[in-house]
């Protein structure tokens, strides 16, 4: 399991961790597939109800050493799991979606997939340069997130033709004024460090920014998307 931690075995072998009381509660939620479930002999299992129905055989009783050794954290909560990668639908051509331009912080990364959740926006494409959104840090930051999503992978931006691709940017005009070009539109969000690359900039339809009434160079580019889609999907 601990080969889990590299990229390369989650691909292989088609496996990832999900940890913490809340992120495999909400994976239980979603029908998460579990290989394995790992918690330490002090653990309340009353806090995951949903345990009492699964096969015995997949669970495990650890000491909190081995918990230590399995977790990705310094303060382990006392439960992991290993799942199945959730089975997504291919892209669908007339729903909404968020297209993340070279995001390479695992905390803005998950940030971004749980919110996506939050506001019904279930198609989250990546650029080749994004982090592996199963890096361990994104999973835990997501919340079980990625169990919600029917999209989560590389989609070509240059071939939605009929989709409002909205820029994010100071420079645009304020999203209040946003106003409906199309039917359905992507969300543009670049990096925090180097914002949108100039090929995507080329392809936009529009530019947005959100007007600063405080004090602050820049937002968290996970809550900028949040202000963002409040605009997009009311």
């Amino acid at each position: 399991m601990r080969s889990l931690k590299q990229k390369k075995y989650r691909k292989k072998y088609r496996n990832f961790v999900v940890e913490g009381v809340r992120s495999v509660r909400s994976a239980f939620e979603d029908r998460a597939q579990f290989e394995s479930i790992f918690f330490r002999d002090n653990f309340d299992t009353e806090r995951i109800p949903q345990l009492k129905q699964v096969d015995r055989n997949i669970i495990y009783r650890v000491s909190d050493n081995t918990m230590k050794k399995l977790s990705n954290t310094s303060a382990p909560s006392g439960i992991l799991a290993v799942s199945k990668l959730p089975e997504y639908k291919q892209f669908c051509p007339d729903e909404n979606a968020i297209y993340l331009d070279g995001i390479s912080d695992p905390g803005n990364m998950g940030t971004i997939i749980r919110t996506a959740s939050w506001f019904g926006v279930q198609q989250v494409i990546l650029s080749k340069e994004c982090i592996d959104p199963y890096n361990e840090k994104v999973v835990s930051s997501a919340m079980g997130g990625h169990f919600q999503l029917n999209f989560l992978g590389y989609h070509n931006l240059a071939k939605l033709s009929n989709y409002s691709i909205i820029g994010t940017s100071s420079l645009g005009k304020s999203i209040h004024e946003y106003i409906p070009r199309s039917k359905n539109w992507v969300l543009v969000m670049g990096s925090e460090a180097h914002g949108m690359s100039n090929e995507v900039c080329n392809l936009l339809t529009d530019t947005y920014a959100i007007p600063k009434v405080g004090k602050g160079e820049s937002l968290n580019v996970g809550v900028a998307m949040g202000v963002f889609l409040h605009n997009l999907v009311k």
